[in-house]
């Protein structure tokens, strides 16, 4: 039987992190293997062509390997690329990161109803899913709405193993609000959900409902040619780059990093050159704790430039707190041979096992991370030890094809 898959995302690329991967590479091993079509229905936050916005000049068109997809006004709405297609709904970030769909415009209801004609199909001869990734994006309560007036089966994948946390008290305490009522809501009514670790389930099942849930790991690709951006080593001669990647937001715990910095002995710290790459909602303030300018931030990163500079590093920082899911730049660093220093949180210990194939700190605190920076400088020599069992590891658990096979198979049970 032909499966089709509509995905419900927030973000499809060119805005590129984990959650936009898996979307992308779903589709790719799609049309490699003909399984069948394709839709992704994501929010245009992010994209090259935002609504409204007119329809592109012929010029633009030609040498283009896409196919835009025009309203009725003639507005674009999306386009058809290499065997599948991506519509965007008119939205903006009501804050930053959280796109909210302008649902009042024309475009938006036209989107969905051109979707819904795509599966009126011969459901003894298809099947049509409905996808949607993390539950505390809109988009997730857009799919569920769109497969229950179709009468369709729905997959949930959950990235997130912990409840939101934000920079101030009464932002996590309306996320929680949230999550409690449509988090939950999402969690009871999907047909199946998947999880992309154990700790994930766990959440779910801990804090939401006791159901089954079904794990597959994420995969990790990396592209074969990866130009420099910034060469590190001759703008810091004679450093150890140690450094920090993703959004600086505070469970990431990027302020623990910088004040453990500032607690090392003079002697040791001319040695090292820290350097946090990417941005987010506590940019402004880290800066602030970087009370010396010591720290080299480079500022929000495109997700090739950001590995250019990951090849780079010589000791890579996991600091997180408790929060959501495995982050990539911590299997990266295992792909690139990066020493790594590794608080417990954010699923890491479910992939580095401590003086195994790097380092697991007790805990997220400022004390722990700066004992193990300082001892990170006389345990150089385990690198290479230590970087091959990670590169087999990432090449056995997070191969892409593997996991992506398991989609296919539960769509099939459905």
């Amino acid at each position: 039987m032909k499966i089709n898959l509509i995905q419900f995302t927030p973000y499809f690329p060119p805005h590129k992190w984990w959650l936009e991967t898996v979307s992308e590479e779903l589709w790719k091993f799609y049309t490699q293997n003909n399984f069948w079509e394709v839709i992704n229905v994501t929010f245009d936050v992010g994209q090259e062509i935002n609504n409204p916005s007119p329809t592109l000049p012929l010029s633009l068109m030609e040498g283009s390997n896409k196919e835009y997809i025009n309203s009725k006004s003639g507005n674009i709405i999306g386009y058809r690329q290499k065997g599948y297609i991506v519509y965007l709904l008119p939205s903006f970030d009501i804050i930053p990161n959280f796109p909210v769909p302008k649902f009042w415009k024309k475009e938006f209801w036209e989107i969905l109803r051109e979707t819904g004609l795509k599966i009126k199909i011969d459901r003894s001869q298809e099947k049509t899913i409905i996808q949607t990734h993390t539950r505390f994006f809109l988009s997730s309560l857009l799919g569920w709405l769109f497969a229950k007036f179709h009468k369709l089966k729905w997959v949930h994948i959950e990235h997130g193993s912990d409840y939101v946390i934000l920079s101030s008290k009464l932002k996590n305490k309306v996320s929680y609000l949230y999550d409690r009522l449509i988090g939950k809501w999402i969690f009871k009514k999907a047909d199946a959900i998947v999880a992309i670790s154990e700790a994930c389930k766990k959440f779910i099942n801990n804090e939401f409902f006791d159901r089954e849930v079904s794990v597959f790991y994420r995969w990790l690709e990396i592209p074969e040619v990866i130009n420099q951006k910034e060469n590190l080593k001759e703008k810091f001669p004679w450093k150890i780059i140690i450094w920090f990647v993703w959004r600086l937001m505070k469970w990431k715990n990027v302020e623990s990093l910088i004040k453990s910095y500032y607690l090392i002995d003079n002697s040791l710290k001319e040695k090292i050159q820290i350097v946090i790459v990417w941005d987010w909602e506590d940019f402004e303030r880290l800066k602030k704790i970087d009370t010396e300018n010591s720290i080299y931030f480079t500022w929000w990163q495109n997700f090739i430039d950001a590995l250019s500079y990951q090849k780079q590093f010589d000791i890579h920082i996991h600091s997180s707190s408790p929060g959501w899911w495995l982050a990539t730049t911590l299997l990266q660093a295992m792909y690139f041979w990066c020493f790594i220093i590794a608080t417990p949180n954010e699923w890491a210990n479910e992939v580095i096992k401590n003086n195994y194939n790097w380092f697991l700190l007790k805990n997220d605190s400022i004390n722990e991370i700066k004992k193990w920076i300082e001892g990170a400088l006389n345990l150089l020599e385990k690198r290479e030890e230590f970087s091959q069992i990670n590169k087999e590891f990432i090449n056995i658990r997070f191969q892409r094809d593997e996991n992506i096979k398991k989609y296919f198979s539960l769509y099939n049970e459905l």
